[in-house]
């Protein structure tokens, strides 16, 4: 009995407790005309964003922020490279905006290999500052990327597969000053091109939540169900 028991409660808790979404927020897919105007919900801070094909392209060290409220922590962005672009790309998101300087630059780049793949990447302070650059573990042409800070550690996920399991995980130090000074804005850096769609961020509504999937709330419930019936046999017996 104890066995049976067990089993149908933990596997209806495992089943509940797979699925973790984020409080990021889907805030800009993109999926408007072409244009050199980003639209009202954007501020272009250096450079020139426009959209090409439903998706955002900045030039050279570019940088625009969002415009609504966010808590400046936690921001997604999927990125690809341009085949009309130029010869080095990059991709970045950031986070903690206060002005150019003052801001983290999280990006991934096509680095000396005609812009065929992403090889490197780099957490930067403030638009394509100084900070930590290096080479990635894999190479990619398109994926998911999300970066966030929690303390003075930043942290940048990339999903090369685009099933909400990360391929590759970096983090990196700020120094408790550089992190005082920010702010808490949020946006996206281009160079060279590179594409950027479906733009999310933490808007401040709360922390990383639970959710369950269909099928696994389905699974705790039947789960839970069991149990009522084990223990009302039990009594009768």
């Amino acid at each position: 009995m104890r066995k049976i028991m067990v089993s149908l409660l933990g596997g209806a808790v495992a089943g509940f407790l797979s699925f973790s979404a984020g409080a990021t927020v889907l805030l800009d897919d993109f999926n408007r005309a072409n244009s050199t105007n980003m639209g009202p919900n954007w501020t272009e801070q250096a450079g020139d964003f426009r959209i090409i094909g439903n998706q955002a392209s900045g030039d050279y060290l570019s940088l625009m922020t969002y415009n609504g409220t966010t808590s400046g922590t936690e921001a997604r962005v999927d990125v690809s490279l341009n085949p009309s672009g130029s010869s080095i790309q990059y991709a970045a998101l950031v986070l903690g905006y206060a002005d150019l300087n003052t801001n983290l630059f999280i990006k991934v780049q096509s680095q000396s290999n005609g812009a065929t793949f992403f090889n490197t990447a780099a957490f930067y302070y403030g638009n394509n500052g100084s900070g930590h650059f290096f080479f990635l573990s894999d190479t990619f042409t398109t994926a998911r990327i999300t970066a966030y800070l929690t303390g003075t550690t930043a942290t940048l996920e990339i999903d090369s597969n685009f099933d909400s399991i990360a391929d590759q995980v970096y983090t990196y130090d700020y120094s408790a000053a550089q992190i005082a000074a920010l702010g808490t804005g949020v946006g996206l850096g281009g160079y060279g091109n590179a594409f950027m769609d479906n733009f999310a961020a933490d808007t401040g509504s709360g922390g990383p939540q639970n959710v369950p999937e269909p099928v696994s709330a389905l699974l705790f419930g039947a789960g839970l169900l069991g149990l009522g019936g084990l223990f009302r046999r039990r009594r009768k017996s």
